[in-house]
């Protein structure tokens, strides 16, 4: 690492830093079976409050035993303004079971949730006095597969479908993910139903070239929305560093494969030919970089 980036990430935690768990041990991106991304606004006025209630919350959900559940709080770099994120990762649907009777039987987590920490906002519940009405999201994303390996060339084991990690074809050493990047990048697109194949030809090329140039640097996966919109992707891009931010951006303007990617045609002669970019609907292709929480003593 040169200086210049020592000291723009000094002093950053990536997300394992929220919780107790051993590294080797922690649920994240790459080897979950599928994952919760959910999205809050706070309210102005408690800005504070509830990202101290939101650290207080993952501390305690960490620390419990629900069958290795991993629960990653982030900030919302360079969009809206106090909108937070969260990446909850699990092995299977039914492990979220247990995180509903938690929430609905034990005692601190009902003191948590519903303790008046924010006392000058008539409502009930501290969580609810301070997010905005209507503004939590959630969105069920579970590894794409069947376009890289034979499913049943893999056991996925005690997890729900195959991990993200196997679309990489790189080491675990090398790969970054939520719980060790410094910054998240998800992207969302809709691909058109008449082109979901090709639309999803596309996005595992994109990452590859992703994978393949920045090792060590950004690691990306891809990921289905289900029980959601129908063919709309999502990836999770992990970065080192801000400087590796950068260098996809760069990547994405100057690299000659990424160029020849962006002209080359996913669309078979016979449905009327086309490069990718006729396989998303127009304007629904986002991107939210994520930040890590950064715990504070308090917290």
């Amino acid at each position: 690492m040169d200086q210049r980036t020592a000291r723009r990430t000094a002093g950053l935690s990536p997300a394992s830093a929220q919780s107790p768990v051993p590294a080797d041990k922690l649920l994240h991106s790459g080897n979950s079976g599928f994952t919760i991304a959910r999205s809050a606004q706070l309210k102005y006025v408690h800005r504070d409050e509830g990202r101290k209630l939101f650290a207080s919350v993952i501390a305690y959900m960490n620390q419990s035993d629900l069958n290795g559940a991993s629960f990653y709080f982030y900030e919302e770099a360079f969009g809206k303004q106090d909108r937070v994120h969260w990446l909850i990762h699990w092995k299977t649907p039914n492990d979220y079971a247990i995180s509903l009777h938690m929430v609905d039987h034990d005692e601190k987590m009902i003191d948590l949730l519903e303790s008046d920490r924010v006392v000058d906002d008539a409502s009930a519940g501290v969580w609810g006095r301070a997010v905005v009405e209507g503004s939590v999201q959630e969105r069920i994303l579970v590894p794409q597969h069947g376009l890289v390996h034979e499913e049943d060339d893999h056991d996925p084991g005690e997890l729900w479908v195959d991990p993200a990690k196997l679309q990489t074809g790189r080491p675990d050493g090398e790969l970054l993910h939520s719980a060790n990047a410094m910054l998240t990048l998800h992207r969302t697109g809709q691909a058109t139903h008449e082109f979901r194949k090709e639309a999803r030809l596309y996005a595992f090329a994109w990452q590859n070239e992703v994978n393949r140039k920045l090792p060590g640097r950004a690691t990306s996966y891809l990921y289905e929305e289900t029980f959601g919109v129908m063919d709309r992707l999502h990836w999770l891009v992990h970065l080192k560093d801000f400087d590796a931010y950068q260098e996809l951006l760069e990547l994405e303007r100057t690299d000659k494969d990424f160029r020849a990617l962006g002209e080359r045609q996913f669309i078979a002669d016979q449905k009327g030919g086309g490069t990718w970019g006729r396989t998303y609907v127009p304007g629904t292709i986002e991107d939210t970089l994520l930040l890590p929480h950064q715990l504070t003593a308090a917290e």
